[in-house]
């Protein structure tokens, strides 16, 4: 069954790819006449990746699919928290991170987190407690977010600054309502001029940066910043290329293997249909817009950031530092070092990376 389906997904990609809209809408018909979300887990996937593609050959049959996909979905607000707390390569990575920033702030009394894409701070108010927990000497920590929605930033900075009152630390929160790439040369001066040791930290982020953005310019800016350490935590996928073709193989590789996971933890089938159509809102990005210079879902593999790090003038952490003992309670979720970075997988695939990097010059 899965190659028949399969084989119409497919046989639709190809005629958009050469401009054949409306063979490609008839492609996608047969192919949703031929699911069953209700009975068949693997079917939402398909159905998701025919809604992305919709997208393509006009608004209607787009509209239409999510109109039924919309009794599966669960409150933002829910649907992010479940997210965050389920799913590994979220979860974890975000404890890894955060035991990475505890370990480069170990033995500091004061110091800089500078953190991109902070959103209201759920994983800062983490890393406060895990200080704490270690026994941290810190004492005043600088927290700058750079973050486009001041609403979050506020949210952020209250409760941030009391949580971080409660547990003896002067937190002074510093806003930066602003996209990293729309950094101009007075807020670059503002990071230089935070207490050090400074950490740059950026989770599910960096791949936002839009279309025609120099992103190994931004990491040559983050190196003039001088920081201790970078810690930055992405998925594990090309999404970046300009090719459809390539973008949708990679995205039906990448997206199964986490669809796999979702489908193996257990989760009601509410949950597991609502982290589903949590990722379908990324393939509308990734296959469905049809300018490029829309896209924001441009993920890349761990090799390119890594590399943008080095030619940067960063080094990867030493292996010692990402030997952390993590695990997950679940048989086919693996978590295993790499060159500079610590991966979460599923089965044999590392789906997201926690990458740690220092300056060359560091010892």
């Amino acid at each position: 069954m899965r190659s028949e389906k399969y084989a119409l997904l497919t046989r639709a990609l190809e005629e958009l790819r050469t401009g054949q809209s409306a063979a490609a809408r008839r492609s996608l018909g047969a192919l949703t006449r031929r699911l069953d979300v209700d009975a068949v887990p693997e079917d939402m996937q398909y159905f998701l990746f025919a809604a992305a593609l919709a997208r393509r050959v006009g608004v209607g049959e787009a509209q239409q699919m999510n109109l039924y996909l919309r009794r599966f979905e669960l409150p933002q607000i829910s649907l992010f928290n479940l997210v965050a707390e389920r799913l590994p390569m979220v979860g974890m990575a975000g404890r890894i991170a955060n035991d990475l920033l505890c370990g480069l702030l170990e033995g500091h009394e004061d110091a800089t987190l500078i953190d991109v894409g902070l959103g209201t701070g759920r994983q800062e108010a983490a890393l406060l407690r895990r200080l704490v927990e270690m026994g941290t000497p810190l004492r005043r920590l600088t927290v700058v977010g750079v973050e486009p929605d001041p609403r979050s930033l506020r949210q952020a900075e209250t409760s941030l600054t009391a949580l971080a009152g409660e547990m003896g630390i002067a937190l002074r929160f510093l806003s930066i309502p602003k996209v990293i790439e729309a950094l101009d040369e007075e807020d670059w001066a503002l990071l230089r001029d935070t207490p050090g040791p400074r950490l740059v930290h950026a989770a599910f982020a960096l791949h936002h940066m839009a279309a025609g953005v120099d992103r190994q310019e931004i990491f040559h800016r983050l190196r003039i910043v001088e920081p201790a350490a970078v810690v930055l935590v992405e998925p594990n996928s090309d999404h970046a290329t300009d090719s459809l073709s390539e973008r949708f193989h990679n995205a039906w590789h990448h997206f199964s293997h986490n669809f796999e996971l979702v489908d193996a933890l257990g989760l009601p089938e509410r949950e597991r249909n609502g982290i589903k159509l949590f990722f379908g809102r990324e393939f509308e990005d990734i296959l469905g817009a049809v300018d490029d210079s829309q896209r924001y879902e441009r993920h890349e593999r761990v090799e390119t950031w890594s590399h943008r790090l080095r030619t940067a003038g960063f080094r990867p952490a030493p292996a010692s530092r990402l030997e952390g003992g993590w695990s997950f309670p679940h048989p086919a979720v693996h978590i295993r070092p790499g060159p500079g970075y610590v991966g979460v997988g599923y089965k044999e695939e590392t789906l997201v990376t926690v990458l740690c990097a220092t300056p060359e010059a560091s010892c």
